[in-house]
């Protein structure tokens, strides 16, 4: 393999793994690249042809696709996604009533723990599950754990959580690339908010296709279907 090859190999590959896409789009997308970068290497024109194209970074978002999705297409992905904590709220929902309390249940649950008889938490909460035990001071944080940095690490890394890749969506930087860990994770943490989270979706009221933290974390979900 000459020098020319491994350096369109090696920026290929790098273009590549900014995309959010199908393996058949990304195949297409690569194949595309190659050969426009192979034929001026033939022409001896590549190091221009590099330097028209710009950074990896740039290269992938000239090839992506930021269709918005639909809110529902989004709230059913988001089921899917948080099916643990909408299994414990409705556990917590169940206990309760059996233990003859007011059959408070909110989703998502507050979280809030009493520690040396003070109420810690970002929401009020404390003594709204009395009566619930570990369901509540071990499920819940689990729970969360897994809406929030679980599925945000799985975005960053795939681009779709499950329920997401499923309903044929994609969570996309603005220029629709790969979106990084913590931009991923940080969208989601408005889980620790208890029921307030569902504030996060009040855009959608005013016709936006962003929740608030799509804008703080400056992403965004699309379709990758036409649907």
């Amino acid at each position: 393999m000459n020098d020319e090859r491994r350096t369109i190999e090696a920026y290929v590959d790098r273009v590549e793994r900014h995309l959010v896409a199908s393996t058949a789009e990304k195949a297409s997308i690569r194949a595309e690249l190659f050969d426009h970068l192979d034929g001026a290497a033939e022409a001896g024109e590549l190091e221009d042809a590099l330097q028209r194209l710009g950074p990896p970074e740039t290269t992938a978002a000239s090839f992506a696709r930021t269709r918005p999705a639909s809110f529902g297409r989004r709230l059913a992905a988001a089921a899917i996604d948080n099916v643990p904590l909408i299994g414990i709220t409705l556990a917590i929902f169940l206990m309760d009533i059996a233990n003859g309390g007011g059959s408070f249940a909110a989703f998502p649950p507050w979280l809030a723990v009493e520690i040396g008889g003070a109420c810690v938490g970002i929401t009020w909460g404390c003594g709204v599950y009395q009566g619930i035990g570990l369901l509540y001071a071990v499920g819940v944080p689990l729970a969360l754990l897994w809406s929030i940095v679980g599925l945000g690490l799985i975005e960053s890394r795939t681009g779709a959580t499950p329920g997401k890749r499923l309903l044929g969506l994609a969570v996309v930087t603005e220029a629709g690339l790969r979106i990084r860990a913590r931009d991923a994770i940080l969208r989601r943490t408005t889980f620790l908010l208890g029921p307030l989270a569902w504030l996060d979706w009040i855009p959608f009221l005013a016709g936006h296709s962003r929740r608030v933290l799509d804008y703080v974390a400056r992403s965004r979900v699309i379709s990758r279907t036409g649907r």
